[in-house]
């Protein structure tokens, strides 16, 4: 056979097994279900309109709101709180990604067995006035635990996906807050700590301790700490993990300021550049949890005992 003649017979039949296995590729059935389970539950670009997140559990309800480039929750619908940015943007991330989601049926009487029925959960993604960019219902967890059920409020079609969606969604609303109760600051810049707790009543405690009762200033000297009009502190470390303890402090959850709160003990942080942190703690309630006003907020952390033991010090801790 001619050279050229071997040459097109080649060529023919390289592009005839091209074709083969291109077809066999794209008929394969994992590569199939694949194809049909990519999905995105927000459009490109929803995230930059997007000005209102509503997280709906029953009869309670989160709103997030987004003001001057930064996502605010409204505590009692007025009360601005800060919420964690990252974690906002980490839900849109999920959200507008092409992943992984399955379609899993679309028979409307299967919803209620889902979770996705009546009073199922339900996220708003709202950009300005009109229909939201998203209305999505989260469910249960699948059969093997590793995700949650989903559809489209108004649809029948149901899919599955990644499960952080049920987390961020049936998780506590304090978790969408910013609970630290200062902005970062660092240790080289405070230089002086002035702790009163006379007149607050803390948790109960074990049977017989006697109430608690303290009021002293912490200064720095040189390149330790002193009590002020007191004795030098030696422990340098214990000292300085104590304020690093202040400075990082976080509640557990926020609430409306107690009416009548007047501060029965608290903390006053004075920094190198002339201002100061102040955080005012009010009586352990229901649980021994404390309220607290920090960082002029006008509204209220709560604090756990841990946290309430220690920020506030005896004296006698640093001796």
């Amino acid at each position: 056979m001619p050279y050229k003649q071997k040459i097109r017979l080649l060529t023919v039949l390289a592009c005839a097994l091209a074709l083969v296995y291109a077809l066999a590729l794209f008929f394969d059935p994992e590569r199939s279900n694949a194809r049909r389970a990519s999905f995105t539950w927000l459009p490109p670009g929803a995230r930059d309109e997007a000005d209102g997140i509503e997280i709906i559990r029953g009869e309670n309800r989160l709103a997030l709101s987004l003001k001057n480039g930064r996502w605010f929750a409204l505590l009692e619908g007025a009360l601005e709180v800060p919420v964690k940015q990252g974690r906002v943007d980490d839900l849109f991330r999920i959200l507008s990604t092409r992943g992984a989601f399955p379609r899993r049926g679309s028979s409307a009487a299967s919803h209620g067995d889902l979770d996705l029925g009546n009073g199922a959960a339900r996220l708003l993604i709202r950009g300005g006035a009109g229909i939201p960019l998203l209305d999505l219902l989260v469910g249960g967890d699948d059969s093997s635990g590793r995700e949650v059920f989903l559809r489209k409020n108004g649809e029948n079609l149901f899919r599955s996906g990644d499960k952080l969606i049920g987390a961020y969604v049936k998780g506590e609303y304090s978790s969408w807050y910013d609970l630290k109760l200062f902005e970062e600051k660092s240790l080289d810049q405070v230089q002086r700590i002035r702790v009163a707790f006379s007149g607050l009543e803390f948790a109960p405690g074990e049977e017989g301790d006697p109430p608690r009762a303290e009021e002293y200033v912490v200064v720095r000297s040189g390149e330790g700490w002193t009590f002020e009009g007191g004795p030098a502190l030696a422990d340098k470390d214990k000292v300085e993990t104590w304020i690093r303890g202040i400075l990082e402090a976080q509640g557990d959850d926020v609430a409306p300021s107690p009416e009548g709160f007047n501060g029965a003990g608290g903390i006053r942080v004075e920094l190198g550049d002339g201002t100061a942190l102040s955080v005012q703690m009010g009586n352990a309630g229901e649980g021994g949890k404390t309220p607290a006003v920090a960082g002029g907020r006008t509204y209220a952390f709560i604090l756990s005992p841990w946290t309430v033991t220690r920020l506030l010090r005896d004296r006698g801790y640093f001796l």
